[in-house]
């Protein structure tokens, strides 16, 4: 599947796919929260020309034409699922998720292959390797950097406008997620935000540590990301939890289900069951990996929890009150998928002072979609900038979100569009406002 969506993309039941069909009455309520419609107005690349497609497809065998627009149709579906959050009759997204499976096999456009355009199939193949991503990590800073010597702070815009290679060079470059690793740096960031000069302390532990909790690391967040996750266990410790990060554990396996390796998907499940093993529950800091690790072994997903929902739970130490406006953006893994909405808000609403403002179609998909946004990077990259747009309309003074994926593809699309509203993940906010506290008292 394109992007991870707790599915598992298996054939309905024969017997079952006309009466699942003829639940779409083809009110068109979906439409607006299709993100691949409202970038093509194309209805076969909406939920309700899928499923016909679907339906004339397992009516009868088509054209040749009509069989490749109906698996390129497919293979355009992101998988968010905003489809189904949005239906009114209930249409279930295992239809499409089946549709993407045919679309995704040997004959689809992917051919069952890791496709991405400009990018070597061997690299697509490593993005689950955190030590690979933590060197991309580096080179990436390092591009961004040189960019930016060279070209200015517009290096983006400018990159694009030469188009070719270049340009696409800078939409990698600019997707590639990335969060401040030093702590000063973090509070140095905020400060100029806020227009003060804060004392801050780093977090300790609770003086009376209590439950226990696994700390999934996964891969990107870890070779990405590693000074947030380091942020995030920091605020969970001093919550209370005693936070343990089990050796072993892997890529969560989402990337593997994306380009068509179903054996490495299972080995990467298998090993991270293993390093899991017990009864404390696992806090997952991105949500495309909480989403994923709930598709597989039911001990496991039953004790999987996304990070923002655990934190909602706790009694989480002083936070200093902050004047800031802040917009929540919600990975369609956790909206969609897990039915995460209010928890982030809740937490937010926590910090004295910030304001939660609420961005236009803040339901629709931003269009990272893990490979797909390589595999169709023009489309990824409307989608992008469409989204980064909706969120820089608020006026607010910081995004947040809690997934790697949009993390890279909203700030690549505030990027290109030269805005300078910074996006962060939730959790470095939150310790900001613990740190500050802190230093305070």
């Amino acid at each position: 599947m394109s992007e991870s969506t707790g599915q598992t993309a298996a054939a309905p039941r024969a017997r079952d796919l006309d009466g699942l069909l003829r639940q779409c009455v083809q009110c068109g309520l979906c439409l607006p929260h299709c993100a691949t419609w409202l970038a093509t107005g194309h209805d076969a690349q909406s939920p309700r020309g899928r499923l016909l497609l679907l339906a004339d497809t397992l009516s009868g065998p088509g054209s040749p034409a009509a069989g490749q627009a109906y698996l390129e149709a497919f293979d355009q579906c992101i998988g968010c699922r905003a489809c189904e959050t949005a239906c009114p009759s209930g249409v279930p997204f295992s239809l499409l998720a089946y549709g993407q499976h045919l679309a995704q096999g040997p004959g689809g456009p992917a051919g069952g292959k890791a496709v991405a355009a400009g990018v070597p199939a061997w690299v697509v193949r490593r993005l689950d390797s955190r030590s690979f991503l933590a060197r991309l990590r580096v080179a990436g800073a390092f591009g961004r950097k040189v960019a930016a010597g060279l070209l200015g702070a517009r290096w983006r815009r400018r990159l694009d406008g030469m188009g070719g290679p270049v340009a696409r060079a800078g939409r990698l470059l600019g997707s590639l997620p990335t969060s401040v690793t030093a702590d000063q740096d973090l509070v140095d960031r905020l400060d100029r935000i806020r227009g003060v000069r804060s004392r801050w302390q780093p977090l300790v532990a609770a003086p009376k540590p209590g439950a226990q909790v696994l700390f999934f690391e996964g891969c990107a967040n870890a070779g990405l990301l590693p000074g947030s996750g380091r942020r995030l266990k920091e605020l969970l410790a001093a919550a209370g939890c005693r936070v343990e990060s089990p050796a072993g554990q892997t890529c969560c396996g989402a990337l593997a289900g994306h380009t068509g390796r179903p054996g490495r998907q299972a080995g990467l499940r298998h090993a991270n069951v293993e390093a899991l093993a017990g009864p404390d529950p696992v806090v997952v800091e991105a949500a495309g990996c909480s989403l994923e690790l709930k598709d597989g072994d039911p001990d496991l997903a039953a004790r999987v929890v996304d990070a923002s929902c655990f934190l909602s739970t706790l009694d989480l130490p002083a936070l200093a009150p902050l004047d800031l406006k802040v917009v929540v953006h919600d990975p369609c893994h956790g909206r969609h998928g897990q039915g995460i909405v209010a928890e982030p808000r809740a937490l937010l609403g926590r910090i004295p002072g910030v304001t939660i403002l609420e961005a236009a179609e803040a339901e629709v998909c931003c269009g990272a979609g893990g490979v797909w946004g390589l595999r169709y990077p023009e489309l990824s990259a409307d989608l992008g900038a469409r989204k980064a747009r909706m969120l820089a309309d608020t006026a607010a003074d910081v995004i947040v979100t809690t997934n790697p994926g949009c993390l890279g593809q909203i700030a690549d699309g505030l990027l290109a569009d030269g805005q300078e509203l910074p996006i962060m993940p939730l959790g470095d906010l939150l310790w900001y406002a613990a740190a500050v506290a802190a230093g305070d008292a």
